[in-house]
């Protein structure tokens, strides 16, 4: 479930310069400095199984972790070894600061003195190569706890989607609570609730050797400011419940509780879950707490002004909280009566037809086919309107036959670039048995070629290459 507020918009008289200042850090050190992680981790982890350390290391792990009474992880790592699936037992191996220690104390007992004399210094290289990967170096690992990574750990983020998540939320959060209380105090409001979220994620387990990286707890501490500056204000929020979607107004503060409480209820409920709940829950009450400070010893910091000027309400936006109230209170009809009116004012775009589709799927009458075909027809796609398109696809196999040869061109080369291409398959399979003699054809097998390279099928990938000359070659043909 997402709830975000959203009473306010970005307005440049209220520069949100600090906010820019963090995203742009946040981008660039991911881009920039994470992005040797892996060459580095693949480096290490060849070179250590070529050496063949981990036969000579093995049984000393296995020692360690006896010793340490982590027997059910021991249970798994020799399950994997007798698989020969040994890539997450050499990764922890090479990864654990405890382990590198206990093994260096006791080598000297488990290696004869010519490989010893080999060895230490190639394993001390590389478990100095490993400490210098960014989670490692600078993350936030509540067993070594380091003052610096309070505030490093921030800028740090495990993927591509963690990254985009948090700008997002920061984003849309941010620019109000910097114009409310002024950029530097936004700035370290900010860097004191990622603080504070960092202290509550070890705080839940001292002993823990993963490293916590990522600006949620910071984020969340914005989060709440936004709440907090509005405190009884009846403010606009955006939520997203399974197919329920829409805008609602209710006083700021109500819904802080409901944040805190939804963070420490994942917490206790979903252990597995690698997400750093008391981090976010931390971050949560540090935002508010640091406001409510303020707002006791000196209101003059707030823009009150800004606080209490009205949102001019966006007309598009108004309409589509209309549109998703009937939808959330199963008045269809009306619903789609609202979608079509608002296609006819505005014209077709991605949003409104996925709406209508969404719609017009209860019935499946003939409107529905058409619906789709619209949809599969769309112009200037985002790469998560082609992963919605992909399900249309294939709910719709009676429409297929209706696009023409350059719409499904189009649109399986952009099904290619999806992580299972079986639609863009489709579709070049389509575009075969009605005999296409269109020159991109050997374009688009070269893209099923290179999609299943990255899924590592080597047959299919041999397949699509041999297809890709042989329509090359039918192509030139028709040209002499």
């Amino acid at each position: 479930m997402i709830i975000v507020p959203t009473e306010k918009q970005l307005d440049w008289r209220h520069a949100p310069l600090v906010l820019c200042a963090l995203v742009f850090i946040n981008v660039m050190v991911f881009f920039l400095y994470q992005s040797s992680d892996t060459p580095k981790l693949i480096e290490v982890m060849t070179k250590y199984q070529v050496q063949g350390y981990f036969e000579r290391e093995w049984p000393v792990f296995e020692e360690y972790l006896k010793k340490n009474n982590e027997n059910e992880l021991l249970g798994e790592y020799r399950a994997a070894v007798a698989d020969e699936d040994t890539t997450a037992v050499i990764g922890d191996m090479l990864m654990h600061v405890d382990f590198y220690h206990y093994l260096t104390q006791n080598a000297r007992t488990h290696f004869n003195p010519d490989f010893y004399d080999e060895w230490a210094p190639q394993r001390e290289l590389m478990h100095k190569r490993i400490q210098s990967v960014s989670y490692i170096a600078n993350g936030l690992t509540p067993a070594h706890l380091r003052i610096s990574s309070l505030i490093t750990h921030q800028f740090l983020h495990g993927d591509i989607m963690h990254l985009l998540g948090n700008m997002f939320f920061l984003i849309v959060c941010g620019f109000a609570v910097e114009a409310a209380i002024g950029h530097w105090r936004f700035l370290a409001f900010y860097l004191l609730s990622g603080v504070a979220g960092g202290l509550a994620h070890a705080a839940s387990d001292w002993e823990s050797t993963g490293p916590l990286v990522g600006a949620s707890g910071a984020i969340s501490g914005v989060m709440a400011m936004y709440l907090a500056v509005f405190r009884w204000k009846k403010i606009e929020f955006f939520y997203w419940f399974f197919f329920f979607v829409g805008y609602f107004r209710a006083p700021a503060l109500l819904i802080l509780p409901f944040y805190i409480g939804k963070e420490i209820y994942s917490y206790q409920f979903d252990s597995e879950s690698n997400v750093a709940f008391m981090a976010h829950a931390g971050g949560f009450v540090a935002g508010a707490v640091l406001i409510g400070l303020a707002w006791l010893f000196n209101r003059s910091v707030f823009n009150t002004e800004y606080i209490e000027s009205e949102q001019i309400a966006n007309p598009r936006q108004q309409q589509l909280a209309e549109i998703y109230e009937n939808i959330e209170r199963f008045r269809f009809e009306k619903a789609l009566a609202l979608v079509n009116e608002l296609i006819s004012q505005q014209g077709q775009d991605f949003e409104l037809e996925t709406i209508r589709y969404n719609l017009l799927k209860i019935g499946r009458g003939e409107a529905f086919q058409q619906s789709a075909l619209t949809l599969l027809t769309q112009p200037l796609l985002t790469p998560e309107h082609i992963k919605k398109l992909d399900r249309v696809w294939q709910e719709n196999p009676e429409v297929h036959s209706q696009l023409n040869e350059q719409t499904a061109l189009k649109l399986g080369m952009q099904f290619a670039a999806l992580e299972n291409p079986s639609s863009a398959e489709q579709v070049f399979n389509e575009l075969l048995r009605a005999k296409s003699r269109n020159p991109a054809l050997s374009v688009f097998a070269m893209k099923l070629a290179a999609a299943f390279q990255r899924l590592r099928d080597g047959q299919k990938k041999a397949h699509y290459e041999s297809l890709a000359a042989q329509l090359a070659q039918g192509a030139e043909r028709g040209l002499l």
